[in-house]
């Protein structure tokens, strides 16, 4: 109740704050009156179950807790109990299903114990004559007994009812039968009562033997007959009929079908190995191209071109040489990239910043920093900027030929060990061949 009085207070303070503007519902109005009209809601109905339940404890001060029916299963019911003088509290009370009376307990065994003389012998017609397995449940359907059973003679019956047939025929070669004593205890809440019935087993007949079962036997004699063959030829009639064979494909065609999806992970990888591959060849490319362009840009600066002249020159430079030779390279169609958007009235600053995010490289990122600074605080200083730029650029590229230099010598260590051991194997093979003759 204190939680429904508070929630009522917090949606009244809500609402005045509203009514006097000092809480601002926009933009979210209509989702937040809704949630007002939920909790308001909720809440009255909270209120109204509490107080129901509180008009309902002072009308009488007993409670009726329900049993599960027969054979349930136990529950537990939370209460509140109030001493007269104490304060309530909350009290767990564990309550068992019903069971049945004395009376019921024994007009339900002797039902159990009819139904029993039937229902234990399976498949058999009568108890004079069981030739098939015997059916003993721990539990019967409908009764809340459980059953433990013993047996007279556990050598011709097991536990589970099953016969024993070669331990029938050895003790029963006349075929008389075997008298078995079959005793059920059923138990109930401390109750026992024992059920006894006396059953003749007798060694079942052989089922007769189908075309399935002589062909079987044909192909195992034959086997045992060819033992000393490299082959064993299966019949292809047997009683007047035909017999075809042919090998099972159900295990070629698991690893067929393992290979596939293998092969669709596989390339999936490869696609991305290639497209990994080709990110860092351009990205090799445009670094291997940077000490060019940068030598290009501080050249043509020095000599009085604007930046924006220098992109124009290097892109109409770069389309020729694209024209007479078919090549592309990355970091030129990057600049021929700019030179499109200055043509189409990008301002300036902003070209360069594209570049610059477009090319993702450290070097290229430095050139539209250098180009930007030099917009906005004047071309003084950029040239020498410029030169230590390519300077540094000039390095780092000897630098990295040095090292692709390492990685080819590297990777022909493979190719180079190959042909050492083809070479060894011309040289050795015959030698050994000539040791033998």
């Amino acid at each position: 109740m204190l939680i429904c009085a508070g929630m009522y207070l917090a949606l009244a303070a809500a609402a005045w704050l509203i009514r006097r503007k000092k809480l601002s519902l926009h933009p979210h109005e209509e989702l937040v009156r809704k949630i007002f009209l939920l909790l308001f809601l909720v809440t009255t109905t909270a209120v109204i179950v509490e107080a129901a339940g509180r008009m309902d404890s002072k009308k009488s001060g007993s409670l009726r807790l329900e049993r599960s029916d027969y054979g349930g299963s136990r529950k537990e019911e939370q209460v509140e109990m109030q001493i007269e003088g104490e304060d309530t509290e909350d009290v767990a009370i564990q309550v068992f299903p019903r069971i049945y009376g004395t009376e019921e307990v024994e007009k339900l065994k002797k039902q159990a114990m009819t139904d029993l003389e039937k229902v234990i012998l399976g498949d058999n017609e009568s108890a004079d004559y069981v030739e098939k397995d015997l059916y003993l449940p721990d539990k019967l359907e409908g009764y809340p007994f459980s059953i433990l059973w013993e047996l007279g003679r556990y050598d011709v019956v097991d536990m589970t009812g099953r016969l024993n047939q070669e331990a029938i025929m050895e003790e029963d070669p006349n075929g008389e039968g075997i008298l078995v004593l079959v005793t059920g205890i059923l138990r109930y809440e401390g109750i026992e009562s024992a059920f006894q019935t006396t059953v003749r087993v007798f060694a079942g007949e052989k089922e007769e033997e189908g075309i399935r079962g002589k062909v079987l036997r044909m192909v195992s004699a034959l086997e045992e007959e060819s033992r000393e063959d490299r082959f064993i030829e299966l019949p292809v009639s047997v009683d007047g009929k035909s017999v075809r064979w042919r090998r099972s494909q159900a295990g070629k065609a698991m690893p067929i079908l393992l290979l596939g999806m293998i092969g669709s992970v596989l390339l999936i990888c490869l696609e991305k190995e290639k497209k990994s591959r080709e990110r860092k060849d351009r990205n090799e490319q445009m670094l291997l191209d940077y000490p060019e362009i940068i030598s290009q840009f501080t050249m043509l600066m020095g000599a009085g071109m604007t930046s924006k002249n220098v992109w124009k020159k290097i892109a109409v430079d770069y389309q020729e040489k694209k024209k007479e030779t078919g090549r592309e390279r990355a970091a030129y169609e990057e600049i021929l990239a700019v030179y499109v958007e200055l043509k189409s009235g990008v301002p300036e600053a902003e070209c360069y910043e594209r570049f610059a995010r477009r090319c993702g490289l450290v070097p290229y990122m430095k050139l539209g920093v250098l180009l930007a600074q030099n917009l906005k605080k004047g071309t003084k200083g950029i040239s020498e900027m410029l030169q230590m730029e390519a300077v540094q650029a000039m390095e780092e590229r000897k630098s990295r030929a040095k090292r692709l230099g390492e990685e080819a010598g590297t990777k022909l260590l493979a190719p180079m060990l190959l042909m050492l051991i083809i070479v060894l194997t011309i040289v050795v093979v015959p030698a050994f061949l000539s040791i033998q003759l």
